[in-house]
């Protein structure tokens, strides 16, 4: 098959971003099955547990002596929390792993015309282990400066400039950690507001209408209030509601009471739009692949054109 001729315009790149997720939808869901839903299931094992063993915690000092003893109460509560936090830094791992690996996989795409031997493509980014827990430390300590309100004008501009890290990594395996960050400054350089575009498109529909519909349909067939009536169950018992309400009725005294319900609906709401955000990765992926690849062209082809010819 011949390989995918990838068109300098923004239209086409989120075009054929979406029919590439979509066509092959089911076998991207199955990718992201586990990095998602993992890092749910993790983190709700781990707080429904430590929540159910503080809530009979007075009857279990009641019947055994063992268990008023503050070490014991502690070793008990890591001891329930290990299977939940393994689960979720398992998951949390791959999720950061389908960064780089979903490049490899769109490349292929373009090459083949399939979606194939995901193992392969996470290799691209396993192999490389130390790199690319390297270009997540620096990418995390950016975040954490952005977020510093000083920054909050100037790191929004250098978001835009940065985001082909993850494809300079996996397309150019020779550069350095901060090398990344240069080149993909240089890719962007000229093409800061088509990028800020594509990135406007793309994440509304990833972060906000698929979310806003995956919600709808979560409360039309109930499944809103299934979780929700869970969680108030198993996982708010152990959140101080109560003493948060006084806390903030002194602050403000016509503050609206936080109820177990509302709460219980807040992290079902939550996780999906986790869960959404999640497993629309693939689709962000592919976008960016395309218009990394779109711009590498372009600029290769400018340079081969002003090149001198030689006497």
């Amino acid at each position: 098959m011949t390989k995918i001729k990838v068109e300098n315009n923004f239209v086409w790149i989120i075009l054929a971003a979406i029919r590439i997720y979509s066509t092959n939808f089911l076998k991207f869901c199955g990718y992201m099955l586990f990095p998602v839903l993992g890092q749910i299931v993790g983190i709700l094992l781990t707080f429904c547990l430590a929540g159910l063993f503080i809530v009979y915690l007075p009857d279990l000092q009641d019947k055994y002596e063992m268990f008023r003893d503050y070490a014991t109460v502690l070793l008990c509560l890591i001891v329930i929390t290990i299977p939940g936090l393994l689960i979720f830094c398992k998951a949390f791992w791959d999720y950061l792993v389908a960064y780089g690996a979903l490049n490899s996989i769109t490349d292929g795409f373009l090459s083949t015309g399939k979606i194939y031997d995901f193992p392969a493509h996470n290799a691209t980014v396993t192999t490389r282990f130390w790199k690319y827990l390297g270009l997540w430390f620096f990418y995390s300590l950016f975040v954490s400066i952005a977020i510093i309100p000083f920054f909050w004008v100037v790191a929004p501009i250098f978001f835009i400039y940065f985001i082909l890290i993850f494809q300079v990594f996996s397309f150019e395996p020779e550069t350095s950690v901060i090398g990344c960050f240069e080149r993909s400054f240089k890719i962007i350089r000229d093409n800061w507001f088509r990028t800020l575009l594509i990135m406007c498109v793309i994440g509304l529909f990833t972060h906000f209408l698929f979310v806003q519909g995956f919600s709808v349909i979560f409360d039309f067939v109930r499944l809103t209030k299934f979780f929700s009536s869970l969680l108030e169950e198993y996982l708010i018992p152990s959140i101080p509601i109560d003493a948060i309400n006084d806390i903030m009725l002194m602050v403000n005294p016509s503050f609206n009471l936080i109820t177990p319900t509302k709460v219980a609906e807040f992290f079902v709401y939550q996780i999906v739009q986790f869960i959404v955000i999640g497993f629309t990765l693939p689709l962000r992926s592919i976008t960016w692949t395309l218009w990394y690849q779109a711009l590498v062209e372009d600029k290769n082809n400018n340079v081969n054109i002003r090149k001198p010819k030689k006497a």
